[in-house]
């Protein structure tokens, strides 16, 4: 069994979330813990102490998660990155924080901008990798009606991976794009059709 200072040196590694928790069940616990426990939470302050910490960081999150709503509203009524930053107050923050969480914001949403443009390369891209996750699926699907003589459902599942992947190697985009969307639903059909003829032709 631990002794009460391995405890101790233990529990100083863990967050205030689950301090709060282990305080919260300490009766299930062993004596050696709830020693160890209540050793951790006096040299931190205390109990009431722990508490206003974790009550603070909640409210940081939630300023936090309200700056990012906020900017992303405020982008895609095209507002300037300048803009943005004047129309949005913040208290718990520092601010070099806050235009780290504004900078952050602004890049995601221009990632998922660029994500679901449609360009050549996405459909050029999406024709290439379909066909080839369509093809390579098609003739495992085929191979395993003619070996087994029947059909695996859950290989089905592989088929959407297959030529989902296919597709974003060659197009660079995810599913966000209703070109990579549609590519992959006609990669799965083309696969399902080639591995029935096959399976018609040498089953």
């Amino acid at each position: 069994m631990p002794t009460i200072e391995e405890l101790t040196k233990k529990y100083k590694e863990y967050s205030d979330e689950e301090l709060i928790e282990i305080h919260e069940k300490v009766d299930e616990y062993s004596n050696e813990a709830k020693i160890a426990i209540e050793n951790v939470i006096v040299s931190i302050g205390g109990i009431d102490k722990l508490k206003e910490r974790i009550n603070k960081q909640n409210e940081i999150q939630t300023e936090i998660q309200k700056i990012e709503e906020q900017t992303t509203s405020l982008y895609y009524q095209n507002k300037s990155k300048e803009n943005i930053l004047s129309e949005i107050s913040y208290d718990l923050i520092s601010e070099n924080q806050f235009y780290e969480i504004i900078e952050e914001t602004i890049n995601k949403l221009e990632k998922d901008k660029e994500d679901k443009k449609i360009k050549p390369k996405t459909i050029i891209g999406g024709i290439i990798g379909g066909f080839l996750g369509g093809t390579i699926g098609g003739i495992i699907w085929g191979l395993q009606m003619i070996h087994s003589g029947h059909i695996f459902f859950i290989l089905g599942f592989g088929l959407v991976i297959l030529s989902y992947a296919l597709i974003r190697l060659f197009t660079r985009q995810s599913k966000k794009n209703i070109v990579v969307i549609i590519m992959t639903i006609i990669s799965v059909v083309y696969a399902l059709i080639l591995g029935q003829i096959l399976y018609e032709i040498f089953g």
